[in-house]
């Protein structure tokens, strides 16, 4: 009984140390905004079941292109999935500067025009495994506190260099 014990103890530890190093005591920095400048979002279209096989195809897609257009992983998300049932429509891949890249089978363009006012909350050296569930409630926390309005239709993830990590949320 006693090395349960023990073993439960080591393995809280070692959790609370893997939590530690990926950056979990982090805060993000919150900012209301207003978008300067155009973002050129290179991927595919998606509208359908956030737990779909289709979905997480569209982000190992994103991953493998990364390598080829460069960019941050971005996720441009139209719709809130738990006011729509689960149900999404996103357009998943990355953010890049370079337009005139030829595109891999499947992708496109989209743009997401400047003067977008937005929540944007930023963290560094956290991983993208765990920066999604520090920045949308702190971003989200930030629109309450603000009295802002928040639009429903604009959530943009952004996983870039080094952790890096950002989401912004449209506001009225």
């Amino acid at each position: 009984m006693r090395y349960l014990f023990l073993a439960i103890i080591l393995l809280t530890v070692l959790a609370a140390g893997v939590y530690v190093y990926l950056g979990g005591n982090r805060s993000p920095t919150v900012a209301l905004e207003t978008t300067a400048a155009p973002l050129y979002l290179a991927g595919q279209p998606y509208h359908g079941k956030v737990t779909g096989d289709a979905f997480g195809q569209l982000f190992r897609s994103a991953k493998d292109a990364q390598a080829r257009l460069g960019g941050d992983l971005a996720n441009l998300y139209l719709n809130d999935p738990e006011t729509a049932h689960d149900t999404i429509t996103a357009f998943i891949g990355l953010a890049v500067a370079d337009t005139t890249k030829p595109l891999p089978a499947g992708f496109r363009y989209r743009l997401v025009p400047a003067g977008q006012r937005v929540v944007a909350a930023r963290l560094a050296g956290v991983s993208y495994l765990l920066a999604p569930n520090k920045l949308y409630p702190a971003a989200l926390e930030a629109i309450k506190t603000q009295k802002l309005t928040q639009r429903g239709d604009f959530y943009l993830e952004r996983f870039g260099a080094n952790d890096a990590s950002e989401v912004w949320i449209g506001v009225k």
